[in-house]
């Protein structure tokens, strides 16, 4: 009686876990690492980690406890600070960001939408238009 039990309480949480599971793996296959909850709260664990780990080495090697809380202090807000400014400057370099990336996204949608609108003959007009501008730009012409 008390082993049908425990199978049965066994299988529902492991039926649980493997539902849970299936949510985490959709969920991690839509957002990029450091867009969830959970990367936040990995993060911060890990730089805490960090923190206490880069002390107790201090001290370890014999800095006074008060010198390694303010060289840990000043490492990772700096640390911190730098890489933070170097992502943004990376970004603005790659034109990676949000207002960038809404304006070209804007940009093609009202162009497909312009092509969709296009009849038949109005897209092979414009195609033979661009193989006729290629065709200038590839003989040295000076193209409208």
């Amino acid at each position: 009686m008390l082993a049908s039990r425990l199978l049965i309480v066994v299988v529902s949480i492991l039926l649980r876990w493997r539902n849970v599971v299936k949510i985490c793996e959709s969920y991690l296959l839509q957002a990029p690492f450091g867009y969830s909850r959970k990367d936040v709260i990995l993060i911060g664990v890990g730089v805490t980690v960090a923190g206490i780990g880069l002390k107790s080495g201090l001290e370890f090697y014999g800095v006074d406890p008060l010198q390694a809380g303010n060289v840990v202090q000043l490492v990772l807000v700096l640390g911190l600070t730098i890489g933070w400014i170097s992502t943004y400057i990376f970004r603005v370099s790659n034109k990676e960001m949000t207002y960038a990336q809404q304006l070209r996204d804007y940009e093609n949608k009202v162009m497909q939408k312009r092509l969709d609108g296009l009849t038949e003959a109005e897209l092979e007009a414009l195609l033979e238009q661009v193989e006729e501008d290629k065709r200038r730009l590839a003989s040295g012409e000076k193209v409208n």
